[in-house]
């Protein structure tokens, strides 16, 4: 990485770029990267308490939203306060904890069963290539110094889904049957394809599943799975910088 110098009197202040802005050890980075989850663990559950009762719509839209107002928020938040960053983390976390069970409730009311497999899939893999876009885009977003660098990123991010979370609004609704625009064939096939929902209110069984052995294992597999997942999420561009010395735009 190519190093500017200014002189100031009798010091010389390496580029923002190559030296970073602020003096946080390994310990300090790691911490304020993890505390996304603290938020985001704790919506999870709730998550799929608000979709079911009302629909994915909101929760989904509105976690977006609030993730987007953070995220802008996120310079101002590092120049003003380690403590003050790792909040905003931490809110932006309980807002993204949202998305996953309002995405499983607008599938479960949208999605055919035998299509439910296809746009499943191709809804999640509408996440992982956000992140592997995000990422490329961001390396020449600093690289090219727009917005003062590093901020640009979450400057355009989180305008990008404040302007996805209008159109969401406009365009979104939580089932076929309140679509404006649907046509009667297509809802009349999804209605049918899933079927009538039974509006029993039934409680939830909470001690079968927590002595459930299967649901152990699934959760199990699953922690194991999204800790490495989300650990390579955070480390990665760290590990690209630090260990294989990579330029941030490469």
């Amino acid at each position: 990485m190519n190093l500017t110098h200014t002189v100031l009197g009798n010091e010389t202040e390496i580029d923002i770029r190559s030296k970073g802005e602020f003096e946080w050890n390994e310990a300090e980075q790691g911490f304020i990267l993890g505390s996304f989850f603290f938020g985001y663990v704790l919506t999870q559950l709730p998550g799929g308490i608000l979709a079911t009762k009302y629909g994915g719509k909101w929760p989904l839209g509105l976690g977006l939203f609030v993730t987007a107002i953070f995220a802008i928020a996120t310079p101002i938040a590092a120049r003003t306060h380690t403590y003050l960053l790792v909040f905003v983390r931490v809110v932006q976390g309980l807002g993204e904890g949202l998305t996953t069970p309002a995405m499983h409730a607008i599938l479960a009311s949208w999605a055919p069963p035998d299509e439910r497999s296809k746009l499943g899939s191709i809804v999640y893999a509408g996440a992982q290539f956000g992140t592997a876009a995000t990422m490329v885009s961001s390396g020449y977003l600093i690289d090219g110094g727009v917005f003062g660098g590093w901020p640009s990123v979450f400057y355009v991010m989180g305008v990008i889904s404040l302007v996805w979370f209008v159109l969401w609004c406009f365009f979104m609704y939580d089932s076929p049957a309140v679509h404006p625009r649907i046509s009667k064939e297509e809802r009349n096939y999804i209605e049918t394809s899933i079927g009538n929902k039974s509006t029993e209110k039934v409680a939830t069984p909470w001690r079968s599943i927590f002595t459930s052995w299967p649901v152990w294992a699934i959760i199990i597999g699953h922690s194991g799975h999204v800790w490495g997942l989300y650990t390579l999420l955070a480390l990665l561009p760290t590990y690209l910088k630090t260990v294989l010395q990579f330029d941030i735009k490469q």
